[in-house]
């Protein structure tokens, strides 16, 4: 009974060993395990013993995935198939359909599972893979006038595939703004009374989704809904598209530019309606400080196209400074500005300081 437990062990650890990736090295070793990536000149592999291992291919002879690859070059489609190392250095792939393709060993930029690959091909769920922040402040003051003011926001963006090899992809950028103003002034003498009261609102938010269709280079289109009470502006819809290319792009500095033609739709507060056709002339700036500073910024202004000499902008501002883990601190400045509204000042000016969470 022992000898044929032995023997059903060895049996399972033969067969585990068959069916993994092996690599052989120049000084004869060989190492097996599951493919993780193989990238800048490193094979990453899993092994049963050590973990993830990282050898440099300049160590490695031959080399053999037991299960099919997705071979990633910059500009063309993914190639899948079984991976082989030849003698001469370069990458063999032999596809389900029998073809086979001979690749040199420093073009592709990166060699993962076709089964990871295709995780990342899947288009994520409607609330997956976004990457940035919310934000919330609130002031107080109390005296002969006492005030409140509670501002929040929320900035989010989305990129699929999310790898950055890939050169034809989507980007979706969200942003949300809320301010809730509430004031009353009180009479200066005894009993101190409320003579008047103040109150303003104001929300922003708009949705774009970049269509990538080279690596610098993208069309767009985006939805836009404002709500600012100070300009007696009760809704404000904008709907357009156009071109956008990202003018700086590296680990610390983005930076984008972007127009096209917008249809505008807005309703104020006395009843007024009106439509109109107007240009979207934009930019988009993040920059990365330091590991804990952080600003990002936007300036939209759009020049009305049907009645002469109208213009609208909005820009927004935010500095932001991570406290731990995901908490920051951050000022941020919005300013929402309508040349010729009915009632009410041109400029919407905020400026606030808060708490946010980064996700």
């Amino acid at each position: 009974m022992k000898f044929t437990v032995n023997t059903f062990l060895v049996l399972i650890c033969l067969a585990n060993w068959a069916y993994a990736d092996v690599a052989t090295l120049k000084n004869g070793d060989r190492v097996t395990g599951t493919l993780v990536t193989i990238k800048g000149g490193t094979l990453q592999l899993k092994t049963a013993n050590l973990g993830t291992v990282s050898i440099p291919m300049a160590q490695v002879v031959t080399y053999s995935s037991d299960k099919p690859v997705a071979v990633l070059i910059k500009g063309q489609e993914p190639v899948q198939g079984m991976l082989e190392l030849l003698p001469s250095g370069e990458w063999q792939i032999k596809g389900d359909n029998g073809q086979v393709h001979t690749i040199a060993a420093a073009k592709p930029e990166v060699i993962m599972p076709a089964e990871d690959y295709q995780k990342l091909e899947q288009a994520p769920g409607i609330l997956q893979g976004w990457k940035g922040g919310a934000s919330l402040g609130y002031s107080l003051q109390n005296g002969n006038q006492e005030s409140n003011t509670l501002t929040t926001s929320v900035a989010a963006s989305r990129e699929r595939p999310a790898t950055p090899i890939f050169e034809r992809h989507v980007r979706t950028t969200f942003d949300f703004t809320t301010l809730f103003s509430h004031a009353e002034q009180k009479s200066i003498t005894p009993p101190f009374v409320v003579t008047s009261t103040v109150s303003s609102r104001t929300l922003t938010a708009d949705l774009r989704q970049d269509y990538l269709f080279s690596p610098d280079n993208f069309v767009f289109v985006f939805g836009q809904v404002n709500h600012v009470s100070t300009q007696g502006l009760y809704l404000q819809q904008t709907y357009g598209g156009g071109f956008g290319r990202d003018v700086v792009k590296n680990a610390r500095t983005t930076f984008s530019v972007l127009g096209g033609p917008t249809y505008v739709q807005e309703k104020f507060f006395n009843g007024q309606l009106t439509q109109t056709i107007e240009l979207l002339l934009a930019e988009t700036l993040g920059v990365q400080f330091s590991k804990r500073l952080r600003l990002d910024h936007y300036f939209q202004v759009y020049p009305d196209l049907i009645h002469g000499g109208q213009y609208r902008f909005d820009t927004s501002a935010v500095l932001s400074y991570k406290l731990l883990n995901k908490f920051t601190v951050n000022a941020s400045l919005i300013d929402l500005y309508l040349s010729n509204p009915p009632t009410g000042e041109k400029n919407n000016v905020t400026l606030s300081v808060g708490i946010g969470y980064a996700f």
